[in-house]
């Protein structure tokens, strides 16, 4: 932590600062390159200094995790805004990469000077990782009684989800730079740049009207309208797919149901009603806070359940129930969908007159006799809830653990099991799509240096056949 601090000092003191008086550069291209990095070198001081007042004490009431919660507000805050940045920085280095090369070697950097910027730049969210780590490595060496045990578990967590959002909001932002900076397909109206600031954006899934087809969108808002745009079909560039004026606009949250999460409705007098799904709680919550401040409305929450009544069609009234795998008592949520089956009060009437009749033959001696002749030929009845399976299992300490497991618990830790598969399949897929991003421009960048290079090679190789001749 204190070589981290007495870097970012460096950086500063040798290039960020005196870049602030470079006039090859504007103002605002300066700006993005600083960034709040300033903030982040006085936060690594606080930091630093707070870790060794925790040195000092004896090693029963050291509290590093319960140091790392205290500040991680401060944390979230400065790194979040600083990776919000980030793509703005890179676009600076990418765009005027000759002037920064040059201002950063006539400050002692070693040829080519650009890449020391290039990699001080991405140190601080990398810097976040190296902190989950080193947690995990304290953890690993501290006993459980320790008092700062359960801190130091909070700790990682928090910092894994923060090293989480800042990946996302990265992305965001440098998606959001590509599309105000490219010509966007079939575009109609004011030119995007003529719109002011982005307020807010994201990917999400998009139904409209009555329509059961999702559709990919990416949605911008800003301070009078949404806009919506759609990915080319190789990814190339974005198509223009409307504006939504949110003068007039309803929001409606709608309730988690299976296959359905993180939704909502946007409703209004000159658009047609559209249900959008976003990929996580936190980008719903971001939409609806922002939505609802601009559109100065409210957001009302319905729970959508399917029904079904015997009276539509008399014709098609099922014979039978159908048994539908139970929820899991200890984790079953109000707004789980739900099917809902209504009937009259003559129907139901009538259930009850079968069910005596049942009831009735089950309880006298004629089917008592038929059950036991019979006994060895009706088949073994499936009790989900009592039905008991052997599952091992493997902790993350390496040791597997065999458990006796109700059918239900087990389909239902499989179907989570699923699910968070394909949540870290979506995260690493988003990971290697930021990472050919990088290696590209970075791919860039070596061939315009290689280039430079080459021509400054014959540049002297001309001087000195002037000279001989």
């Amino acid at each position: 932590v204190l070589y981290y601090a007495k870097e970012l000092q460096s950086l500063l003191g040798t290039y960020l600062r005196p870049l602030q008086s470079y006039d090859k550069l504007s103002a605002g291209d300066i700006a993005a390159l600083l960034g709040n990095m300033e903030e982040i070198s006085a936060f690594q001081q606080t930091l630093n200094q707070a870790l060794e007042e925790v040195a000092k004490l004896p090693e029963n009431q050291q509290r590093v995790g319960g140091c790392f919660m205290n500040l991680m507000p401060q944390f979230r805050s400065l790194y979040l805004t600083y990776c919000a940045n980030h793509p703005s920085a890179v676009n600076v280095l990418t765009q005027h990469s000759d002037e920064l090369e040059k201002f950063m070697e006539s400050q002692g950097a070693a040829s080519p000077g650009i890449l020391i910027l290039t990699t001080s730049l991405s140190k601080p969210f990398l810097r976040l990782e190296k902190y989950v780590t080193l947690l995990q490595e304290l953890e690993r060496h501290m006993e459980e009684a320790h008092a700062d045990h359960e801190d130091v578990l909070k700790a990682i967590t928090s910092f894994k989800s923060l090293v989480s959002q800042c990946q996302d909001l990265r992305k965001r932002k440098q998606l959001e730079l590509q599309i105000l900076s490219e010509s966007i397909q079939r575009w109609e109206g004011e030119d995007i740049k003529m719109m002011g600031n982005v307020i807010y954006m994201s990917q999400v899934m998009v139904q409209s009207g009555g329509s059961e087809e999702k559709e990919e969108r990416y949605f911008l808002l800003f301070s009078n309208v949404l806009l919506m745009l759609s990915a080319s079909p190789r990814m190339s560039g974005f198509i223009y797919q409307g504006k939504l004026p949110l003068t007039g606009m309803t929001l409606t949250k709608l309730e988690d149901a299976e296959g359905n999460e993180h939704m909502f409705e946007i409703t209004g007098s000159m658009m047609e009603r559209l249900t959008v799904s976003c990929s996580t709680s936190q980008d719903l919550h971001e939409w609806l806070d922002h939505l609802q401040r601009l559109t100065k409305g409210t957001c009302s929450t319905i729970s959508k359940t399917q029904s079904w009544s015997p009276h539509s069609d008399s014709s098609k009234s099922p014979k039978t129930m159908k048994k539908f795998l139970p929820k899991r008592k200890t984790e079953r949520k109000p707004s789980d969908e739900e099917f809902v089956i209504r009937k009259s009060t003559a129907a139901l009437e009538e259930d009850a007159q079968i069910l005596k009749v049942i009831e009735a033959y089950c309880t006298g001696a004629g089917f008592q006799q038929a059950l036991s002749s019979r006994k060895d030929s009706i088949p073994q009845v499936l009790l989900p809830e009592e039905e008991k399976i052997i599952i091992e299992e493997t902790r993350s300490n390496g040791q597997t653990v065999t458990e006796e497991k109700s059918l239900v618990d087990t389909v239902y830790a499989l179907k989570d099991e699923v699910k968070e598969l394909k949540q870290e399949n979506k995260r690493m897929k988003q990971c290697l799509e930021e990472e050919l991003k990088s290696r590209k421009d970075l791919e860039k960048l070596v061939r315009r240096l290689l280039k430079q290079t080459d021509e400054c090679g014959r540049e002297d190789t001309g001087r000195k056949s002037s000279l001989i001749a």
